[in-house]
């Protein structure tokens, strides 16, 4: 197990080994951070329309615009591990945990499509792995709108790839994930021990999102929130209580809110059908990131659940990152320096198995 705590790196992106300050046996880990793979592109062009990704049907054409602009500037930060290195060297970040950037999990394509396209993201993020990896550790993506084809693909990548995680959006063309479709997927990756990193794409009821970016600012926390609700309220935790699931941006609002849940619990017989207990005791099979922007937020998170439960993450190199995430969760006085050490690489140490 490697010890670590909240001090940033004066990482050598050269060498690709980190540097890190007076104590060797620190990390800092970011849970979330994107790259993209070109070589995908070919194979969708002229497939996509925008009624097939919420998030962008769902986005003005000022939104459009800007992402087109942002998504051009972001270029080589996407793809290039050597431009990466030197920012994570500035923000003191060690290793990143490098995951496919969700506008690529090209679930509305078909199922073999979809699995070529899913193993070319795999292989890009095993090939950077390889090159830096005491600086990187991969998360791959799955064809989820093929199960079958995600469940061997999702052993592929933990048993001949090496990847850590796997990245999944927060439903499947509309389908949420309490759907027995789903039920071998769970089970293979509670088999594997491998970390599942939820993290939205727009908001399928984004019909009311889509001036002033809402679509992003209120839509990808809310989808969190109703996926992870009907993980709890479907009895998915409860039937895998080994999963390992980490849920991006914070969880959404429900660890902010989760009191509600548990009331309706106590009152309404439709949410007692498939599980046993309070919902708000299944955020404890959880880990939630850091992009909450606030220290009163990150602080009140820590409080819910606990700080083993929540990990550093930046969403790099997104313009709604967090640039100073050390900084930022230094600032929340209420932590102890063992909780800011659990959470600036501890816990995904822990999680993602990174050796010293």
């Amino acid at each position: 197990m490697v010890t670590v705590c909240c001090m940033p790196s004066s990482a050598s992106h050269s060498s690709g080994r980190p540097k890190r300050a007076q104590n060797s046996k620190t990390l800092t880990v970011d849970i979330h951070c994107h790259i993209s793979t070109p070589e995908c592109e070919p194979l969708v062009r002229g497939l996509f329309s925008p009624e097939k990704e919420p998030f962008v049907f769902f986005s003005s054409a000022e939104t459009r615009e800007i992402n087109q602009r942002l998504f051009a500037t972001m270029a080589a930060k996407m793809t290039s591990p050597e431009e990466r290195l030197k920012d994570m060297d500035r923000m003191g970040i060690d290793i990143q945990a490098i995951s496919p950037s969700p506008n690529q999990y090209y679930y509305w394509t078909d199922g073999e499509l979809g699995l070529q396209l899913a193993r070319l993201q795999n292989e890009r993020v095993a090939e950077i792995v390889r090159a830096y990896p005491t600086r990187f550790v991969g998360m791959g993506t799955l064809p989820l709108q093929n199960v079958g084809g995600a469940v061997q693909e999702l052993e592929r990548v933990v048993k001949v790839l090496g990847l850590r995680a796997v990245e999944i959006a927060t439903n499947v063309n509309g389908v949420d994930f309490d759907d027995p479709r789903f039920e071998p997927l769970f089970a293979k990756a509670e088999e594997l021990e491998v970390l599942i990193f939820i993290h939205p794409i727009g908001c399928t009821a984004g019909e009311r999102m889509r001036e002033y970016y809402l679509i992003n600012i209120v839509g990808h926390p809310l989808e969190s929130t109703v996926a992870v609700s009907r993980l709890i309220f479907g009895g998915v935790l409860e039937r895998h209580p080994r999963l390992k699931i980490c849920v991006a941006h914070g969880g959404g609002y429900l660890p902010f809110y989760a009191g509600r849940m548990d009331h309706a619990y106590q009152v309404r017989p439709e949410c007692q059908h498939l599980i046993k207990r309070p919902p708000s005791t299944y955020l404890q099979q959880l880990y939630f990131d850091t992009v909450l922007y606030t220290a009163e937020s990150l602080a009140y998170l820590v409080k819910q659940v606990g700080s083993d439960h929540v990990l550093l993450g930046t969403d790099y190199p997104a313009d709604m990152g967090e640039a100073d995430p050390v900084g930022y969760i230094r600032k929340v006085r209420s932590l102890s320096r063992e909780d800011k050490a659990n959470i600036c690489g501890g816990n995904a140490a822990r999680l993602l198995k990174i050796s010293p």
